[in-house]
């Protein structure tokens, strides 16, 4: 039995189109393969001709369609003679890379475990000329139901794609789409191989040149996310953007008491032209614009305002409670102070120098915290002129804001700023989790007591095995430290590197070359990458407890 069976679905492509993707086959480094070609009735003398050429290697099986029935149809002939182990999926003016092969099976033999793997991928035109590469995230479920990031190459272990029925009548244009994300909700483990593998051909016609070429794709992607979500017990509405991706609308099924914690010394700040008592604006911001039927206002002070206390009281009513604290300043301390003093399942660390933009903030947060591998999700911060504070944080030798400083209107690359998916961290001047999350982990670190409870929060989650979500489907202004100074002590970055050393000083595993990215760089093969993340593979596993996350890391 050969290790892959690398499977391709024909239909009157070019002749040179063809013939380049088959050198791309019959070159691969690596010797332990079949190629399973299924010719759904093509028309084109010049093309059977070869087709038939190609046959006579022994390497090669070609199946004869005598009637067109589609992508589906052809791959699933295919399928069904395919011998490998592993399933590799090339459409037929594509391209692997010669070490496309050896590469996947280098990373299978150090884990027998892994039912799935997809590589980084580029666009080629009829030229050759390669753009556009596409440098993916480690396992992102939240991301991948807006957009189906995996796409090419992407390998399976033939029995789970058996298993799941192969790909399925009515998603032509998506099938590769529905097929990962059936065969994601039973991968035991799934790999991402930080290479270009695949180049995909830009050509007349093609999605790979035009997204609206083939819109009947759009709808069969939409459809394929929402089953998705019915299967993995998720309510949600389901609806195309602008730019051609999946807007997934969480709502919840339930509205427990969740209680926002927001530590202050009852500072001002000068905000659009305005000196305002900051904690004072927070709170009233909350109740007046808030949806959420059951909050808890937990305002950890330690100020001796009787007066702003007043007019709290008279604001927040009943949902407030007073929290006095008589220390030395500690963010951390304040919080986990709060969170004892709080009732609700749900926490909320919230800045006193935040305000809330949209009415329906907690509830798209309670949303995501349904689902039990989720342990923290977090909203998108702007600046007092509109801006992006915070799309999340990742890394690049150390912590960072994700898009801080650009326009909300910005997408961002591959319509990052646009989809909900996982991040290495949230700014704690707003992030949600479950009370019983908080509490495994052991709240916050109280040697941070300024900089980094949020960045060595996210740590312990993911850890623990926890995916950590970013939403852009919920906003907060945060008038970024407007309360204190937003300066960092020595002593707080020492105590992260000395903790979180690897995690810090490697690459980000979702959002690899960020900084690059949106500053538009082209990233071909040779752009320099850190030594340390080099051949940096990432793989998923499924946890004894069923919470997913990157369980492993290997050179």
């Amino acid at each position: 039995m050969p290790r892959f069976s690398v499977v391709t679905p024909v239909h009157d492509p070019s002749v040179d189109g063809l013939r380049a993707c088959a050198d791309s086959v019959l070159g691969q480094s690596h010797s332990d393969w079949e190629w399973v070609i299924s010719d759904d009735a093509s028309s084109d003398a010049e093309v059977v001709a070869y087709l038939d050429e190609l046959a006579r290697d022994q390497r090669v099986t070609l199946i004869r369609r005598e009637v067109n029935g589609g992508i589906v149809a052809a791959t699933n002939d295919a399928l069904r003679v395919a011998t490998g182990e592993f399933v590799a999926f090339l459409d037929h003016d594509d391209l692997l890379t010669p070490d496309a092969l050896r590469a996947v099976d280098e990373v299978l033999l150090g884990d027998g475990s892994i039912d799935f793997l997809y590589s980084d991928e580029d666009k080629i035109d009829d030229d050759g000329n390669r753009s556009q590469r596409f440098t993916k995230p480690a396992w992102s479920p939240e991301r991948l139901r807006a957009q189906n990031y995996c796409s090419h190459l992407s390998v399976m272990r033939r029995a789970l794609v058996d298993e799941v029925g192969g790909l399925r009548a009515g998603f032509d244009g998506a099938q590769d789409y529905d097929l990962v994300l059936r065969v994601s909700e039973r991968a035991r483990a799934i790999a991402h191989i930080p290479k270009v593998l695949y180049h995909w051909r830009m050509s007349s016609g093609s999605t790979a040149a035009d997204a609206d070429a083939k819109p009947y794709a759009l709808e069969a992607g939409r459809r394929a996310v929402v089953e998705h979500l019915e299967r993995c017990g998720i309510w949600a509405e389901v609806s195309l953007t602008e730019q051609r991706y999946l807007r997934v609308r969480r709502a919840p099924t339930s509205h427990p008491r969740v209680s926002l914690i927001i530590p202050t010394n009852g500072a001002r700040g000068r905000v659009w032209g305005q000196t305002m008592i900051l904690v004072e604006n927070c709170v009233a911001s909350i109740v007046e614009r808030s949806t959420y039927p059951d909050l808890e206002i937990v305002v950890v002070h330690d100020m001796v305002d009787e007066a702003l206390l007043s007019r709290l009281r008279s604001i927040a009513g009943d949902r407030l409670v007073e929290v006095p604290f008589d220390r030395p300043f500690n963010f951390s301390e304040k919080i986990n102070l709060g969170v004892v003093r709080s009732t609700g399942s749900i926490v909320v660390p919230l800045n006193d120098d935040a305000m809330v933009a949209s009415p329906d903030w907690v509830e798209t947060l309670v949303a995501y915290l349904e689902e039990d591998e989720v342990g923290m999700v977090g909203p998108r911060l702007l600046l007092a002129d509109g801006r992006i504070q915070s799309a999340g944080h990742y890394n690049k030798f150390g912590p960072h804001h994700v898009a801080a400083g650009c326009a909300a209107e910005e997408a961002g690359p591959f319509g990052l700023l646009t989809l909900a998916s996982e991040r290495s961290g949230l700014t704690l001047a707003c992030a949600a989790l479950r009370r019983s999350v908080f509490d495994e982990v052991g709240g916050l670190s109280e040697v941070f007591p300024g900089a980094f409870n949020d960045v060595d929060l996210a740590y312990k989650l993911q850890r623990a095995g926890y995916r950590l979500v970013w939403t852009p489907e919920a906003d907060l202004f945060h008038f970024e430290s407007l309360s204190r100074d937003p300066s960092t002590r020595p002593i707080e970055l020492t105590h992260l590197f000395d903790r979180w050393g690897v995690e810090c000083a490697t690459a980000d595993w979702f959002l690899p070359r960020l900084d690059l990215q949106m500053a538009g760089a082209a990233l071909g093969d040779d752009l320099p990458v850190p030594p340390q993340t080099t051949n940096m593979v990432v793989t998923w596993r499924m946890a004894q407890l069923g919470r997913p996350g990157p369980q492993s890391v290997t050179d």
